[in-house]
């Protein structure tokens, strides 16, 4: 570990490519970036396989109710958007409607919102919540919370700094963004307009 964290600082304690001008020396840096990419690429795909395989695993929000977290995911935003369609919620998640209407129709199995056509376009299906779905969506919100302050408890305890989590939170935002606009194989691909 120190091994590691040595070679990623030069003498002046700065990250390569860092200068006191604020503005990185770009060749520099890439060379950096280059030389630790392997690793550090390896550690992103690590993360997204552990996410991807958190949000497939069901979860007691009340008893006898299990969701995995596509579906509270789903309850929450049909209560927070009553009339969105399947269409809509797939543009946002980038996700392919055919696997959306999957945890959509367990989803109305359960009793936790309904579908209605369109009055203007009857082939248009809108979302509603049940009032059970609006019960449980109280729950689900304190759930997200309660689990959100335990990551960051365990993060904050494992030697995290608050500095570091809001580095982790921007970038992860931009890495998204970035994500989002691959020109060919993004996700454009997969969703229709």
């Amino acid at each position: 570990m120190e091994k590691k964290e040595k070679r990623t600082q030069d003498m002046d304690g700065q990250l390569p490519g860092q200068t006191d001008s604020g503005i990185p020396d770009m060749e520099e840096a890439m060379d950096y970036l280059m030389y630790h990419s392997h690793y550090r690429v390896g550690m992103v795909y690590d993360f997204v396989m552990v996410c991807s395989a958190m949000i497939n695993i069901p979860k007691e929000y009340e008893p006898g109710i299990m969701l995995t977290i596509v579906e509270a995911s789903i309850v929450m935003e049909v209560v927070k958007n009553p009339g969105i369609t399947a269409a809509q919620l797939s543009r946002k998640w980038k996700r392919t409607r055919s696997a959306l209407s999957q945890s959509i129709k367990k989803l109305k199995q359960k009793g936790m919102i309904e579908t209605c056509p369109s009055p203007e376009n009857q082939k248009r299906i809108l979302l509603y919540p049940t009032d059970a779905g609006v019960r449980l969506w109280k729950r689900i919100v304190k759930n997200k919370e309660e689990d959100k302050n335990s990551i960051i408890e365990r993060l904050l305890k494992n030697g995290c700094t608050l500095e570091e989590l809001d580095t982790f939170y921007r970038v992860m935002d931009i890495y998204t963004e970035t994500a989002l606009q691959q020109p060919s194989g993004g996700w454009q691909d997969l969703i229709p307009e």
